[in-house]
């Protein structure tokens, strides 16, 4: 009976054993800190790329990269001689200014002229500023916002901002038989395909002759403006025309110079 007892503790402890071994191998084993895991490769973030025109808080100091080349070689590409380029550029309100300018915009467009006065003529470039509420991250990070524009500047047109001038002889409703107008009529025609844009012309003449004559007169000079497109293919549609008569001239009438200036037609594309 003795035997029989010892025997079956003796068992008893086998069997003991054996589940021991398997939990210390399951829960102590498979976590043990000396296990060896294979190393994983790490991978270095590339640093962040920026545009290749841009400039910090508080300065007017432009920054470029080797994007720039291209970008300079694309803003060439627009060059001919009857084009300004106009360069404008972003500033904050809450930004200290130490330049000489009258904001940071206007110096940062310049420090602009200056990258590209070894390819452009310093009379074919014009600076502005654009006064910005907003742009996340500006007084940390490197920010863009300058905006390069070719316009177009001759004896019979002039674009300024969002309008474009175009310029009629004294007593005219006809446009100025040019090939700058022309051209430059074709286009707007031209810019207006693949787009749902529209087209607002608005008269103007000088102060000859009584008020109510100008405007009129400055009404069959845009609409003489809206046939000549229509002509080139724009939906009559999409061109408004209005009449300022000579109430808004844009420079004296006290000389044929100014008054050549006043009579004109103002086309707005928005």
């Amino acid at each position: 009976m003795k035997k029989l007892l010892a025997f079956l503790l003796f068992l008893l402890f086998i069997i003991l054993a054996w589940f021991g071994w398997n939990w210390y191998k399951e829960n102590i084993l498979c976590c043990d800190d000396s296990v060896k895991v294979e190393a994983k490769e790490e991978i270095t973030p590339e640093p962040i790329k920026y545009g290749p025109l841009v400039f910090n808080w508080n300065s007017d100091e432009a920054i470029i990269n080797d994007l720039w080349a291209d970008k300079k070689n694309e803003i060439l590409s627009g060059f001919t001689n009857d084009e300004i380029l106009q360069i404008t550029g972003s500033y904050f309100s809450e930004e200290v200014n130490n330049t000489t300018f009258e904001n940071l915009g206007l110096a940062r467009a310049d420090a602009v002229r200056n990258l590209l006065l070894d390819s452009i003529p310093a009379d074919k470039m014009e600076i502005k500023s654009n006064l910005v509420n907003h742009l996340e991250d500006a007084k940390t990070k490197p920010f863009g916002g300058t905006v390069l524009n070719w316009t177009v500047r001759n004896e019979n047109i002039q674009e300024i901002d969002n309008v474009s001038i175009i310029y009629f002889p004294y007593n005219s409703t006809k446009k100025i038989d040019h090939v700058n107008i022309n051209n430059y009529l074709s286009s707007i025609a031209e810019a207006l395909k693949g787009n749902n844009k529209t087209v607002t012309l608005t008269g103007h003449t000088d102060n000859v002759g009584n008020a109510s004559f100008n405007k009129d007169l400055g009404l069959q000079r845009a609409i003489a403006m809206k046939n000549q497109l229509v002509n080139l293919g724009v939906d009559a549609n999409r061109i408004k025309v209005a009449s300022k008569g000579q109430v808004e001239p844009i420079a004296t009438n006290d000389t044929e110079e100014g008054r050549e200036k006043n009579r004109r037609v103002e086309l707005e594309i928005k």
